[in-house]
């Protein structure tokens, strides 16, 4: 699989990386949930995503580093609080106790990424808080850091200089992000991981959904409806989620475009779908024309 590299840290991350939010949320069997890792490490992949908040994700995904470590580039999310007793949400207690706990669920001595998680730009000017997630970095808890959020409060931190990394959304109905926050990214030389890359397939029938993943995916198939494309309007001849794949890990910038999933065929069929390339050139301007002409101010970044 492609290596690219992550921004200024003199590290190559793999052009996709594995989002562990479903493995947590969604894969019950932890043998079916170590197998299906395997599975994408043997594959290729070899960047993984989690967070303290993602479930049991990280109990999960502990015995396969406790085998596999140094095959991974590893990323974890701290800041909110998930067990009873945790300290403050952003407090600097938090970032510590939340970073350590993780080593311990990841079975592992170290991260090479810890990114706060969303948390607003007031947040982001806390001096304690951000000292604290810096201290973990010197005391070797984690490589480098970053955060994991859209818009201004991405900005406010791209402008800081004291991240490492961002984690932000990028997808074609999500295309605010292009204009401001991935050039400015870019420009910093930060490395840049692609959230909700295939803009959670809402292309797809939501009454077989769960019902609170009908109301995260609904702003998406509400824009989708008044952009009005498909891929056939679009002169492509691919499906749904190679169109959206291949929009969003082939922009400037970034470094890794993050799919999740529990069916090792569908992360098959977005490997496949990357190892295409970009888009043709006449498709992605199509979809930056659709989203010119049909998106309004309140078409944010969606985290």
């Amino acid at each position: 699989m492609e290596q690219r590299a992550l921004g200024r840290t003199g590290d190559e991350v793999t052009m996709l990386a594995f989002g562990a939010a479903q493995l947590g949320q969604l894969m019950e069997d932890h043998q079916a949930a170590a197998a299906l890792v395997d599975q994408l490490i043997d594959a290729g992949i070899r960047f993984i995503d989690t967070a303290a908040c993602y479930a049991n994700s990280e109990e999960k995904l502990g015995p396969v580093m406790a085998r596999r470590r140094g095959e991974c580039f590893l990323a974890s999310k701290c800041g909110h609080q998930v067990d009873p007793g945790d300290p403050p949400e952003w407090s600097p207690e938090i970032i510590r106790h939340s970073c350590e706990r993780s080593l311990r669920r990841l079975q592992t001595d170290h991260l090479d990424l810890l990114l706060l998680h969303t948390c607003s730009e007031e947040k982001l000017r806390d001096e304690a808080m951000i000292g604290a997630l810096e201290q973990c970095k010197r005391d070797g808890l984690t490589r480098f850091i970053g955060y994991s959020g859209d818009n201004q409060s991405a900005l406010t931190a791209i402008k800081s200089g004291r991240f490492d990394c961002l984690e932000v959304t990028i997808n074609f109905c999500d295309q605010s992000v292009l204009d401001e926050v991935l050039p400015a990214a870019r420009a910093a030389g930060m490395g840049v991981l692609a959230k909700r890359t295939i803009a959670n397939a809402c292309w797809r029938e939501l009454s077989r959904l769960p019902a609170n993943h009908q109301a995260y995916i609904r702003p998406y198939v509400d824009r989708l409806g008044k952009l009005g494309f498909t891929p056939q309007s679009l002169g492509y001849d691919g499906d749904w989620a190679e169109l959206a794949l291949r929009f969003t890990a082939f922009q400037p910038g970034v470094s890794t475009a993050i799919i999740g999933g529990t069916h090792f065929g569908h992360i098959q069929e977005n490997i496949r779908a990357a190892a295409m390339g970009p888009l043709p050139a006449e498709v992605q301007a199509r979809l930056r024309e659709a989203w010119q002409a049909s998106a309004d101010a309140s078409w944010i970044g969606l985290s």
